[in-house]
């Protein structure tokens, strides 16, 4: 009989620590599995490159495909495809000021994006690759006031049939377009840009966006531009009705004119 007892304690605890194994092993996968791509990522390691500017990054924006960075001196941005652990990286386009120290670096960085085909992603260690190795390694940022405003997205668009102006701010990035042929011009926003927008925004009850009455409407008639502002945030998309470009309604028209003061600056 005390055998029987042994021999089942025995099983009983075999049990319980196989339990726990397989417990600890599929939260270990399901950790795997919600960790996405999505951030800021500082580059720690970049092919042909010894020394790293500060703060060099790449953040991506999963919702929109949106790849951006900083290299050492200018920001770029482009678009991004994922299929399994197969990557895409094209369509860049960046600024173009000329920084005697760093312009090697940013030509092995956008190298390195463009003749990647995979990448690794694992306790928040990015890196991207093709078949012949690793050709830049960067860890992922949590705390970086980027990083917190990536879920953040602000278009606003004017057309008509002689006027084309899209502006786009992601993050502490600001891209300009100002006729349908040309690309985009980006540009690094500067901090107090940035507090104004936040500040502005926060005037802004989203919600309430649709429902914004076009003060004119002079677009539905004698073609003058027509605007609309949409704005992206934690996935939810928010937008106005198409208003005269220049004429806003009264609840957003801060907000709108300081958009456009900054897209005059490119």
């Amino acid at each position: 009989m005390k055998i029987i007892t042994i021999l089942l304690s025995v099983i009983a605890l075999n049990s319980c620590g196989n339990t726990k194994a397989a417990s600890n092993m599929q939260e270990n996968l399901d950790a795997k599995k919600t960790e996405t791509l999505s951030g800021k990522y500082i580059i720690s390691n970049l092919i042909n490159t010894e020394e790293l500017p500060e703060d060099i990054h790449l953040i991506f924006d999963e919702t929109t495909n949106k790849v951006s960075g900083y290299a050492g001196c200018n920001t770029f941005s482009g678009n991004y495809t994922i299929e399994g652990n197969k990557i895409k990286l094209d369509s860049f386009i960046a600024t173009r000021m000329y920084c005697e120290d760093t312009m090697e670096i940013e030509q092995n960085l956008m190298n390195a994006l463009q003749e990647a085909d995979s990448f690794s992603l694992e306790n928040m260690e990015l890196s991207i690759k093709n078949e012949n190795g690793i050709l830049l390694t960067g860890k992922k940022n949590t705390t970086s006031k980027i990083s917190q405003k990536e879920d953040l997205l602000i278009e606003y668009k004017a057309i008509s049939r002689g006027l084309f102006q899209s502006v786009t701010i992601k993050g502490n990035t600001i891209l300009v377009q100002k006729d349908r042929s040309s690309e985009p011009q980006v540009r690094k926003c500067t901090n107090e840009e940035i507090a104004s927008i936040e500040k502005l925004l926060a005037e802004i009850t989203l919600k309430e966006l649709e429902n914004l009455e076009a003060p004119t409407k002079a677009h539905q008639y004698d073609g003058a531009a027509g605007a609309t502002l949409k704005i992206t945030k934690k996935g939810d998309v928010f937008r106005t009705v198409t208003f005269d470009h220049g004429n806003p309604n009264k609840k957003i028209a801060k907000f709108v004119n300081s958009i456009l003061k900054m897209a005059e600056l490119q």
